[in-house]
């Protein structure tokens, strides 16, 4: 019986090796340009909440009223600075209980505005009869995207009933 020799030879450790360091680099290549994009993403949007940030430092307003008529709860306030108000938190607290609501509404700076809020906007058998409303300013970072003032925060106490 005879035995076949194999003439075929595989591929050389040298080639092997070339080979697998060009597709290492590759695919390193490949996630350095991914990255890059998402990277610069990322730092403009951080930076975009930092400035924000930076103008809540300027933001200064005070509660002239709180008001409960029946369900409908009217917050008076003024903007004593030239930066504006693009949103407001309110934490209102009654004898019931206590409720968080985002009101939309705009203060451009040096202004006053009535923040009516309707029974809609809260519920008002939850809370009861109120007692303090804290007041909370934010600021627009981007589409749809406020930076709530926290350090900014102002607590008022209601007026009586039927104000």
């Amino acid at each position: 019986m005879r035995v076949k020799k194999i003439t075929k030879k595989g591929v050389s450790p040298i080639i092997a090796t070339t080979m697998l360091i060009g597709f290492t680099v590759a695919v390193i290549a490949m996630v350095v340009v991914w990255s890059r994009g998402y990277i610069e993403e990322r730092a403009a949007k951080e930076e975009a909440l930092a400035n924000t940030k930076l103008k809540c430092e300027t933001v200064k307003f005070t509660v002239e009223e709180v008001c409960q008529t029946g369900s409908s709860l009217n917050v008076k306030v003024k903007n004593l600075a030239n930066q504006q108000i693009d949103s407001w938190i309110l934490r209102i607290k009654g004898s019931a209980g206590v409720q968080a609501t985002e009101q939309g509404f705009v203060v451009k700076g040096l202004e006053s505005k009535d923040l009516a809020l309707s029974g809609e906007s809260y519920d008002a058998a939850a809370v009861g009869v109120i007692e303090t409303v804290e007041v909370i300013p934010a600021i627009k970072a981007g589409r749809n995207k406020y930076v709530p003032c926290s350090g900014q925060m102002l607590e008022a106490r209601a007026s009586p009933p039927g104000c």
